[in-house]
């Protein structure tokens, strides 16, 4: 009889840190990032779960929905209440704060009735209304007597959109959540992403500068990894932390294969196979077809020599300084998840130590 998987696997440390960043007054917007299936969402949801009831939070996932234009951000941006005519910001909080309901769970986004969406989200009008009416909202509910928090989760999916009168939303929002933080201290605002060249570019944006703070959710190291893993079931600890290390997704993946069946050491061996396959077969596209991508306006030509010059960087080391690789390179393979780039210590490495294995034995 197979252990079930646990729900959450314990980052006090974390955990401690963002309720204490939640507990004091709104000065900053924190971004919180991290590798892929790092458990960013998941350590989230485990602090939002467990504040106080005075605390409301308003999760808003932009990978919910395709986002695409302005209208479909707004769609995700905001609950609309069909059928509802327009209300005073008063009642509208008033009645939502009635539903008791776990706010994690209820809050998918801002309500607001659906002739007040028509009249401020009509063509003619200015994305200050937006604006306008969430400052309201949250007015109403520090009034009220409760803290709001405002997540944006995937952000870096509307990076390319821009509102009807052609300027990115993304600065807006960036503006917005700097007055409702910085300014007025009316709302905790977090914004989550695993797109590195994203925080890279957050970090380098002089507006930023001091308004910001970024909170890294990292795989675990190898202390934690192994307190972690007889949670899951796994025996030769050593030998899973050679072949994963401490990233989640690989962990839930092991404790999958080993439900399956699977020994634990032909469980990894077949991991490590699966991801050589998946490397070798990159490679090959591109060999068989030159990629180029867009750098400073420029088209620049991607080819696989290149690319197996500079991940050779990896056989010896799992982390390195930027500098040893081009940044043409860096930033492809940034983009196609096989490096995570972290701006703040200016070092990159794979997405995952199963992957710098899978690069070792590839290169």
């Amino acid at each position: 009889m197979f252990i079930e998987a646990p729900e959450f696997v314990n980052r006090e440390r974390e955990i401690r840190e963002l309720k204490a960043i939640l507990s004091g007054r709104p000065n900053l917007v924190y971004f919180v990032y991290g590798p892929i299936n790092s458990g960013k969402t998941a350590l989230l949801m485990k602090v939002f779960n467990e504040l106080p009831p005075d605390y409301i939070v308003f999760y808003i996932n932009f990978r919910a929905r395709h986002v695409a234009n302005f209208i479909d951000l707004l769609k995700v941006l905001f609950e609309v209440r069909y059928g509802e005519r327009r209300k005073k910001v008063s009642q509208i909080v008033k009645e939502f704060l009635k539903t008791g309901a776990k706010t994690v769970e209820k809050f998918k986004g801002i309500p607001v009735p659906e002739k007040i969406f028509d009249y401020l989200f009509a063509d003619s009008r200015k994305i200050e209304d937006i604006f306008k009416y969430l400052e309201e909202v949250f007015e109403e509910i520090v009034i009220k007597g409760y803290r709001p928090v405002l997540v944006f989760d995937e952000m870096q999916v509307i990076k390319e959109v821009v509102n009807e009168a052609g300027r990115p939303v993304l600065s807006e929002l960036f503006n917005f959540g700097v007055r409702i933080t910085k300014e007025t201290h009316l709302c905790h605002v977090l914004c989550a992403t695993s797109d590195c060249l994203f925080i890279d570019m957050v970090y380098s944006n002089a507006r930023l500068e001091g308004r910001a703070r970024y909170f890294l959710v990292d795989d675990l190291d190898r202390d934690e990894a192994l307190k972690v893993y007889p949670a899951f079931g796994f025996e030769d600890k050593e030998s899973v932390w050679d072949y994963i290390g401490g990233n989640f997704g690989d962990i839930i993946i092991l404790f999958e294969e080993k439900k399956r069946g699977y020994p634990e050491k032909v469980a990894l061996q077949k991991m490590l196979k699966d991801e050589i396959a998946k490397l070798e077969e990159f490679i090959m596209r591109l060999k068989k077809v030159r990629k180029k991508v867009i750098f400073e306006g420029e088209e620049i030509p991607i080819d696989a020599e290149g690319l197996i010059k500079n991940l050779k960087v990896f056989k010896k080391e799992e982390r390195i300084n930027t500098s040893k690789i081009d940044l043409i390179y860096r930033n492809f393979l940034i983009e196609q998840n096989i490096l995570f780039y972290n701006p703040l210590e200016g070092t990159v490495r794979p997405q995952s130590r199963l992957l710098w294995n899978a690069l070792k034995e590839v290169l």
